[in-house]
């Protein structure tokens, strides 16, 4: 997902307590990873969306993930992910990180 709603995060694989969910989203919009936005729809609901500086973490991001895939069980979703990211991670990253550009205008 390119921009996310708080429901959308609680609504996640994750399961994350509402309490963490908020302390985390108002930790990363204070560090400039997130920004939060006015939602078109609902005047009662707000966008969360990368900034480049979040962006820019797209390739350690991969890296973690391609290292947890070697030492844990990883969700079938993201192993799929990371086979092609295995072709080839540049051009991979390059691809999504045009991709998130596009969605955080």
């Amino acid at each position: 997902m390119k921009q996310c709603t708080y429901g959308d995060f609680l609504k996640s694989d994750e399961k994350i307590a509402t309490n963490i969910l908020a302390s985390r989203l108002q930790t990363l919009e204070e560090n400039e990873i997130i920004t939060k936005s006015e939602h078109p729809d609902s005047k009662a609901k707000v966008l969360y969306k990368l900034t480049q500086k979040g962006i820019d973490l797209l390739p350690v991001l991969i890296e973690i993930n391609l290292w947890a895939e070697k030492y844990y069980t990883i969700p079938a979703e993201r192993k799929a992910m990371l086979k092609e990211v295995k072709k080839d991670k540049e051009a991979f990253i390059k691809a999504a990180t045009k991709d998130l550009k596009k969605s955080s205008l």
